[in-house]
């Protein structure tokens, strides 16, 4: 009874199995999607200008019985290249500048014109439909450039509309930190090159509200070089030796006022004034010589109220700013068919779904 039971489950197993190889519904359900028409196609160009129409050769068949091609699309999505440079011209005694390289996508994929399919692009030659024709690009895709600007008509209004409204306080902030390293230190050389390029070492430069700028006359020296025929300047300071090992001698000197105040034989008080003078020796080093204190508030004043942005930024060929914004898409063609189209019925919107195919996309540039 046990062998017979055995027997009858394995005839049963073998009877299964067969069933699954002709109708295997675990197979028909992992198909991973329905077959398209085969398509491939070719632009005219890799660049394009703005406002024109790229033209394209396409080619598709259906490897499909009875599987209608309904029409063709051209997508594209779309990207944003932004390139800024922003350079502090004027001083020399280091590199400072802004430097921004971005792309973005402006626009996702989407349908920028479609075709009508026709048995008249068939092609005996090539065993393919041949669609010939043309697609569009907006004139508002044209490249910007606003470099070294020369003519000043509208600076400001395209420096807050390419940098923001705030770029040119914040370059000055940063440049600003960089000149001065701590509370305490300047970069001299740099601060040297900004009042020498703005001639603001002249005692007779006077500032917009008609003053004067007495300091001038006591921030820096003059050494005349007969070789450049010019004045040299340079920044007053303690005395400066060539070594860190020798020093020399800097006499400082303190003058002090006092009075001495006695009766006369009249009873009145008479009152003579004494000037006492003391000599201070001291030695200085290399490594301790030190510009005068009103030195530096006079230069933190100076580049606070006399310095600009644009001073700073203009150079012999014009303003150091460059603003480049150009565009460039990738396009792609899709050509779909009627799934699910009864012949019977012959009308349009007969067909529900549909199946696309995509070519290869082509990246193309505008200018």
């Amino acid at each position: 009874m046990k062998t017979i039971f055995k027997t009858l489950a394995l005839g049963f197993l073998l009877m299964t199995a067969v069933a699954c190889e002709k109708h295997d519904p675990f197979d028909e359900n992992t198909i991973t999607g329905a077959v398209g028409p085969e398509a491939k196609w070719d632009v005219a160009s890799s660049m394009i200008k703005a406002g024109e129409a790229m033209e394209f050769t396409g080619q598709y068949y259906s490897t499909v019985t009875d599987n209608f091609i309904d029409h063709s699309e051209v997508w594209y999505e779309l990207f944003e290249k932004e390139d800024k440079l922003v350079s502090a011209s004027l001083i020399k005694a280091f590199s400072y500048s802004y430097t921004s390289n971005t792309t973005a996508q402006k626009r996702m994929l989407q349908t920028i014109q479609s075709y009508p399919h026709s048995e008249d692009l068939w092609n005996d030659t090539l065993h393919a439909y041949v669609l010939q024709d043309k697609f569009p690009v907006s004139y508002t895709l044209s490249p910007v450039a606003w470099v070294q600007p020369k003519d000043t008509n509208g600076f400001t209004k395209n420096l807050h509309a390419y940098f923001g409204e705030n770029f040119a306080t914040e370059f000055k902030q940063g440049l600003t930190a960089k000149m001065n390293p701590t509370a305490e230190e300047r970069h001299y050389g740099a601060y040297m090159q900004v009042l020498n390029g703005l001639g603001l070492l002249s005692d007779t430069i006077v500032t917009p509200n008609g003053d004067r700028m007495p300091y001038v006359q006591w921030i820096s020296d003059s050494t005349f070089n007969a070789n450049t025929n010019e004045w040299s300047r340079f920044f007053k300071q303690t005395d400066t030796i060539w070594s860190k090992t020798d020093f020399d001698t800097l006499q400082t000197i303190i003058k002090d006022t006092f009075s001495v105040s006695k009766p006369d034989r009249f009873g009145k008080r008479d009152t003579t004034y004494y000037t006492d003078t003391t000599y201070i020796t001291h030695p200085v080093y290399l490594s301790s010589v030190e510009v005068y204190p009103q030195i530096k508030h006079a230069l933190d004043s100076v580049w606070e109220n006399h310095v600009s942005f644009y001073d700073l930024i203009l150079g012999a060929e014009g303003y150091s700013i460059e603003y480049k914004r150009e565009y460039y898409i990738n396009a792609e063609l899709r050509i779909y068919d009627k799934k699910g189209f009864d012949p019977a019925k012959d009308q349009e919107g007969s067909y529900t779904g549909g199946t696309y195919s995509k070519t290869d996309a082509k990246e193309i540039a505008i200018n």
